[in-house]
């Protein structure tokens, strides 16, 4: 009788020990810190109050927008203005001669060079030289696919008609500037020119001839009228507001916003 009893204690002793047996529930454990830093900066003096007199254009401060990042990342430049008030936005640009060896790329940089203010986001584009030569006008060059031997034709500024660049045009998207120019920080978009007006021909061709004459782009350049804008690695867009004053506008004292927005 005694050892039936202690056989019958061993047989609930080996059941327990079975059930609480050890399963492994992982190989390996790893937690990782991340640190995230947001590539977008926009600077500016946020707090300038500035006089305007009603029915006269009116500049504002600059608004810097820096991409430190290693990646393109497109933003929407928006106002939030009262109704009486309009608001665009310009840029600047540099054109310069260069030293043009047809087949050769890039041309050398010269020290001959023209000022050009133009607009980055409004309701049409509009460009202009601040300090103009007696002339010389202003061209919006689309490339060709082949754009030595299929050069492109002179689009004049009271011709252009939507944003820029254009969808067609090679340096939209397919030539990448940041490649082939060792100093260009905008890999894409529009080439404005300053060119003899006589080197326009009445096709739209250019006088190649007179290149040596023309003042050729330092980058490329965006115009959007709803205000998306791509920003590029390493390079700072800086935009200056512009506020239009109706002539009617009660005397008083107005707030404008102006957003830089992430596009989803």
């Amino acid at each position: 009788m005694n050892k039936k009893l202690i056989y019958g204690m061993i047989i609930p002793l080996l059941a327990v020990v079975l059930v609480s047996a050890a399963i492994i529930q992982h190989y390996g454990l790893f937690q990782q810190g991340i640190n995230v830093n947001q590539p977008i900066e926009v600077t500016g003096n946020t707090e300038q109050a500035i006089d305007c007199e009603a029915g006269k254009p009116c500049p504002g401060s600059e608004i810097s927008i820096l991409n430190d990042g290693t990646q393109e990342i497109s933003v929407s430049i928006v106002d939030r203005a009262v109704p009486g008030i309009g608001v665009t936005y310009s840029g600047e640009l540099e054109l310069t001669k260069k030293t043009v060896v047809f087949g050769q790329s890039p041309w050398a940089i010269l020290n001959d060079k023209v000022q050009v203010k133009y607009t980055v986001v409004g309701n049409e584009f509009s460009a202009e030289v601040t300090n103009p030569i007696t002339g010389y006008e202003l061209i919006y060059y689309k490339d060709n696919s082949d754009r030595f031997n299929s050069p492109a034709k002179a689009i004049r500024l009271s011709e252009i008609s939507g944003n820029l660049p254009y969808v067609e045009d090679k340096n939209a998207e397919d030539y990448d500037y940041c490649l082939v120019e060792e100093h260009y920080k905008t890999c894409h978009g529009a080439k404005i020119w300053y060119v003899p007006s006589n080197a326009i021909n009445s096709d739209g061709s250019l006088d190649w001839s007179q290149a040596s004459n023309f003042y050729f782009e330092t980058e490329l350049i965006q115009y959007n009228s709803n205000g998306k804008i791509i920003t590029y690695p390493e390079n700072t867009l800086t935009i200056i507001p512009n506020y239009e004053l109706n002539l009617l506008l009660t005397e008083g004292h107005y707030t404008v916003t102006t957003e830089v927005n992430p596009v989803a």
